[in-house]
């Protein structure tokens, strides 16, 4: 990406119960004139999408 990330998140999930669980970091953007967030997984060069309109707020 061009620019800085707006946010870098850390996730864990325990796939199984008898295994530690998996650290996953994510960088986040945020596009408010085009209505979407763009996800990156460096480890695996994954690259993803998600509309506003699909979003739940808490």
């Amino acid at each position: 990406m061009a620019e800085k990330e707006d946010m870098k998140a850390t996730l864990f999930f325990t796939s199984n119960k008898n295994m530690p669980e998996r650290l996953t970091e994510y960088f986040i953007w945020f596009s408010k004139k085009d209505g979407y967030a763009v996800f990156f997984h460096r480890e695996k060069n994954a690259l993803g999408t998600l509309e506003t309109k699909k979003m739940q707020k808490p």
